[in-house]
């Protein structure tokens, strides 16, 4: 049987718990608190560290080749977002709870209205659907890319080629024992981890790719007016003048409420997510450049695969920055052309007005208190990561 939107939003929110409560941060859970899962999943992450660095300390003082740090520091980035991430969804989870009620209530109550409004809500949903299942392909193409370069230089090239970078102390990696015993560890290292950004950035995509639906209503919320406003307009005056001023007051009084209620949605968001997108772009930065590296030296077969992932969170992050700025930008068009404001009264006219004020000082998202989070701010760092790794290229030569 096909689902309504509320029930398809509902599955999606199981699903996210699904992933999370694997992770030890079923945070959704009202009743969550940490677990022994949850301490299992940090102990692990904190040994990753003490492995990197024991790996750094190994290439400086005892090999003497400082271009294999920048080797060991590539996927360090990915371990720190997913910290970041852990901790800031057990640290907020009561407002990412109320985010996400936010939204069920909204599925709930205009899934009851006319057909426009629910096509709104199917659109939403379907997209949101979309974005989570990319996200689940590059995930899985990470896996398969970096994994995968290890078994087929050993049966092509019978070269000895390991999935991640760090070392293990007391295992001697140019054994066969040792070969195997590293490569264990760094698959069960980078599976775990893909699978843990993956739910942290799933929940995350989800309350980015609702902002649009926001705009949406409201253009159907505009409709409405103006269906009765013209209906006012064609009345010959057999009906009640202040009745028909009431309901149109009434009306927009409920748009003015709908986009107070987005602007809460938005700060939520941004407040909640404020140093996740910072980590994230940072460390981001220290990842692609370590890896551009290594790959121009040709010391590391599977980083194409891990750069390629980090270009697309890069530009993944950008465009849900954007896409906050096009709704931003949606709200502020709609107030011009979507509503007949020239037929409403003076008093109504205000009110609309100090929407339209309020809409063009609506903010989004940032990296840190000043930079937006859009396309362009990507294609000022892929500049910068690119002037970053010929300096290093430049220091080698």
């Amino acid at each position: 049987m096909a689902r309504t939107v509320l029930e398809r939003y509902k599955l999606l929110i199981r699903i996210l718990r699904l992933c999370s409560a694997l992770c030890g941060a079923d945070v959704l859970d009202p009743e969550y608190k940490v677990n022994l899962l949850t301490w299992i999943v940090i102990a692990f992450i904190n040994l990753f560290y003490i492995f990197t660095g024991y790996t750094i300390y190994v290439n400086l003082y005892v090999e003497g080749e400082w271009t294999n740090v920048l080797q060991a520091l590539c996927m360090v980035g990915s371990a720190v977002q997913g910290f970041c991430k852990l901790l800031n969804a057990i640290w907020n989870k009561k407002y990412l709870i109320e985010l996400l009620s936010t939204l069920e209530a909204i599925y709930e109550e205009y899934d009851r209205k006319h057909v426009e409004y629910r096509k709104c809500l199917n659109k939403s949903i379907n997209t949101v659907d979309k974005c989570i299942k990319s996200m689940a392909v590059v995930y899985a193409g990470l896996l398969v890319g970096v994994i995968g370069v290890m078994p087929f230089f050993r049966l092509f090239y019978n070269r000895r080629v390991f999935v991640m970078q760090f070392l293990l102390p007391g295992i001697d990696p140019n054994t066969n024992h040792g070969f195997i015993i590293m490569n264990f560890m760094h698959c069960c290292c980078i599976f775990f981890g893909a699978f843990g950004n993956f739910a942290a950035d799933s929940c995350f995509f989800t309350l980015v790719s609702h902002v649009p639906l926001f705009k949406d209503i409201l253009l159907c919320k505009f409709h409405d007016l103006n269906v009765k406003l013209k209906a006012d307009d064609d009345d010959d005056g057999d009906g009640d003048e202040n009745e028909g001023h009431q309901n149109c007051r009434e009306l927009l009084k409920d748009i003015l409420q709908w986009h107070q209620h987005y602007m809460r949605y938005i700060s939520t968001v941004k407040e909640n997510y404020f140093w996740v997108i910072m980590v994230q772009f940072a460390t981001m930065t220290l990842s692609l450049a370590c890896t551009l590296f290594c790959l121009i030296l040709g010391k590391w077969p599977g980083g194409q695969t891990y750069l390629a992932y980090c270009f697309i969170m890069l530009h993944v992050y950008c465009c849900l920055g954007t896409m906050i700025e096009i709704s931003n930008d949606g709200f502020i068009d709609s107030c011009y052309t979507e509503v007949i404001w020239y037929r409403l009264p003076v008093a109504e006219r205000k009110m609309l007005l100090m929407m339209l004020m309020m809409s063009q000082n609506a903010g989004g998202l940032t990296i840190g208190a000043v930079i937006p989070l859009t396309m362009n701010t990507g294609l000022q760092l892929t500049k910068m990561i690119y002037t970053m790794t010929m300096m290093l290229i430049n220091f080698l030569n």
